[in-house]
């Protein structure tokens, strides 16, 4: 198995949840709390941040963090740009996907796997990240803490993914903190800072051009 393929596994797992397209409606409540984030969050069109992620493996009992930045533009475009210990970026601009793993040294090519936007986006994976939580179907939502949520996606409808939490900064309205959690233990936490919304953001950021020599795996 390339290393390519081992990284896009770990990543996509992480980060993209599948959701059913013909999804019902909401059947919870928002609480307060996150429908004034969600109020927050939609007068801005952007949002920016930096992001350690933890990945805990429950097979292998080992914890690899990453480092990266991340760059969101409504309604669907994308930027997970992850710079330490291992360079690879995720970038969409709303119709086709990348996920491209620069060379680990001159004498290797660079990989990139290209699929269409619409097999690999999710509303859920977008709500988590743009706090749009009322577009999200299929899911249960109940309060764990006063800006702690848990969100649990109906069976068939997320992959692997088995509970989502959400953590909210009171002062800010900010959500700064996410928990993924998968069957067969696998957990991934991920922690947002220096968040910024509203800064204006070109297009051209969400577009990808793979460098001369780049292995291509389109699917």
């Amino acid at each position: 198995m390339t290393r390519l393929v081992i990284l896009g596994m770990i990543n996509l797992s992480i980060f993209v949840l599948s959701q059913n397209s013909n999804a019902e409606k909401n059947t919870y409540k928002l609480p307060e709390l996150l429908k004034r984030v969600e109020a927050k969050y939609k007068e801005s069109k952007t949002l920016t941040a930096k992001f350690n992620q933890l990945n805990q493996s429950s097979t292998l009992g080992v914890t690899k963090e990453n480092k990266g930045d991340l760059w969101v533009k409504r309604p669907n475009l994308l930027r997970w740009q992850t710079y330490e210990p291992d360079a690879n970026l995720l970038v969409s601009n709303g119709k086709k996907f990348w996920f491209y793993t620069p060379p680990f040294d001159e004498e290797e090519p660079g990989q990139v796997i290209i699929k269409k936007s619409s097999e690999a986006h999710s509303k859920l994976a977008n709500a988590l990240m743009s706090g749009s939580f009322s577009l999200v179907k299929d899911v249960k939502l109940k309060a764990k803490g006063e800006n702690h949520f848990i969100i649990i996606p109906k069976k068939g409808t997320a992959g692997d993914l088995t509970q989502a939490e959400v953590f909210i900064e009171k002062g800010t309205l900010y959500i700064y903190k996410i928990i993924l959690k998968h069957k067969g233990g696998n957990r991934s936490t991920i922690l947002l800072s220096s968040i910024q919304l509203g800064k204006v953001i070109k297009d051209s950021l969400f577009n990808f051009d793979p460098p001369s020599g780049t292995e291509v795996f389109e699917e």
